[in-house]
């Protein structure tokens, strides 16, 4: 999971900044679990991520970069967010994040954040497929909007990070 953030809020970050990030904002620290910094309600169901293949986000995989294409596809397919087998469902898309704000209003700021930039505006080419560069870039808003940090272990590391290193994430447009 650590290596798939980094990869993912780096290639966000080469796409939404002209200008290059401080040294300090270019390496994600390095925490065991960073998902445990953030109390975020799961998404999708842990047995949808099973059926799919894809390692939970609390396991370690032994191969680095983003998962299958095809893995993304199938967990996408289970909640009717796929016109097919290549194309996201914006408007599917946006109505999940929709229900999920209502269900935890404490996230609908990285929610609206998320459906602007991931949603509402085309992804720019990259070498991850159309769904999982979006799945990924709703992931690492939402995380970046952390309405609550946890005080735990090393937490307090990525919370700095992303609070001094966010705006090379944001969108500058």
């Amino acid at each position: 999971m650590f290596r798939i953030a980094s990869f993912c809020l780096l290639v966000i970050l080469q796409v939404v900044t002209s200008e290059p990030p401080p040294p300090q904002c270019r390496r994600i620290p390095r925490v065991e679990n960073p998902t445990k910094c953030c109390n975020f309600p799961k998404i999708f169901k842990e047995e949808d991520f099973k059926d799919c293949d894809i390692a939970l986000p609390h396991e370690t995989s032994s191969k680095p970069g983003p998962p299958d294409c095809s893995k993304q596809i199938c967990l996408l397919k289970k909640y009717n967010l796929m016109k097919d087998d290549t194309e996201v469902d914006k408007d599917a898309a946006t109505e999940f994040l929709d229900k999920f704000a209502e269900s935890y209003p404490d996230f609908k700021n990285g929610v609206e954040k998320a459906k602007e930039y991931c949603i509402k505006k085309d992804l720019p080419d990259s070498k991850v497929c159309k769904p999982t560069h979006m799945v990924f870039c709703i992931s690492n808003i939402m995380f970046m909007e952390c309405p609550k940090w946890e005080e735990i272990d090393d937490c307090k590391q990525i919370k700095d990070y992303v609070e001094e290193c966010k705006p090379y994430f944001e969108n500058t447009n």
